[in-house]
């Protein structure tokens, strides 16, 4: 379980179906994680609640232009590439999957981010221990990866979280999680869809991160959020049902109808949750640097800010 090239066949298995699935299925942010729906009006949908997402992501971890973040587990780059051409940070984005490092790199010659954005498709393991990257960010990210990284293993990829960042610097993870008598990823999702997925209950990720010497600061539930982002998708696979049978096969496209029915069900019924993890890396003297309150987190866009 969880040796390095287990992890890229596993990987592999759920990332790389295609693109052309992906862009299919998500909204245009390419975005394959939980939303962070901020209104009700008409005409708000998937793709608003995925910026808002990534806005409040950018907003926690205090970017500004010329920081460097480390984004593991970039997916296909939704945070790599907000974060670069809103906030202007210099992001070195990490994924095991070939078909989302190809998919990134196009995007960043697409939208001239070069000097600001590198893609490197190797295993997050492969960060450790390299000096030019000790202390080095400012301040780094995974939005539900840690899901794949295994039991076993979490303890030394906190520390890796925690070793990557200058002190004070800012850690983001957004994790799903299971309850004490269920956990892992479930015999469906872990048979059809992601091998090897392990989720724990938040209180002991919590543990885990501090435990790799980073302070907590902040916990957001995102549970709702994550129903009404599946339920998103799964209208997307109903209504282009035949788009998508014909992509995948209708035995593949059955499975993830199961998948994201079964899953909106899971997190309305509260037996999987979803949650942002702030963290800092305090200063030799304890100094974590951060805001008094979370008022900016939440203030709404100035007009320079405005999409």
């Amino acid at each position: 379980m969880h040796s390095k090239a287990r992890d890229r066949a596993a990987i592999s298995h759920h990332y790389d179906l295609s693109n052309a699935f992906y862009a299919l299925l998500l909204d245009e942010t390419m975005a394959y994680s939980c939303g962070y729906w901020t209104s009700d009006a008409p005409g708000y949908g998937a793709a608003d609640a995925q910026r808002d997402k990534l806005e409040l992501i950018c907003r926690k971890l205090g970017l500004r232009p010329g920081a460097r973040l480390l984004d593991i587990g970039c997916g296909w780059g939704s945070l790599t590439l907000y974060a670069a051409e809103r906030h202007g940070v210099r992001v070195t984005a990490v994924t095991l999957a070939a078909e989302q490092a190809a998919y990134v790199r196009e995007q960043v010659a697409a939208r001239g981010l070069g000097e600001l954005v590198e893609v490197r498709h190797i295993d997050y393991r492969d960060i450790a221990g390299r000096p030019e990257t000790r202390g080095a960010y400012d301040a780094v990210s995974t939005v539900e990866m840690g899901e794949h990284v295994g039991d076993a293993e979490y303890p030394a990829f906190t520390a890796i979280l925690h070793d990557v960042l200058r002190p004070r610097g800012r850690a983001l993870v957004q994790q799903m999680s299971r309850g004490a008598i269920a956990p892992g990823g479930g015999a469906f999702i872990e048979s059809y869809i992601a091998p090897d997925m392990h989720m724990r209950p938040l209180g002991e990720t919590v543990a885990l991160l501090e435990g790799a010497g980073l302070e907590v600061r902040d916990v957001e539930s995102l549970r709702e959020h994550y129903v009404w982002t599946v339920e998103a998708w799964r209208r997307t696979l109903e209504e282009r049902w035949a788009e998508f049978v014909a992509l995948v096969g209708e035995e593949t496209a059955r499975v993830w109808r199961l998948y994201l029915v079964g899953g909106a069900l899971a997190f309305e019924e509260r037996r999987m949750g979803v949650d942002q993890i702030l963290c800092v890396r305090p200063d030799p003297v304890g100094s974590a640097a951060m805001p008094a309150t979370r008022r900016d987190w939440y203030a709404p866009a100035g007009p320079e800010e405005e999409r």
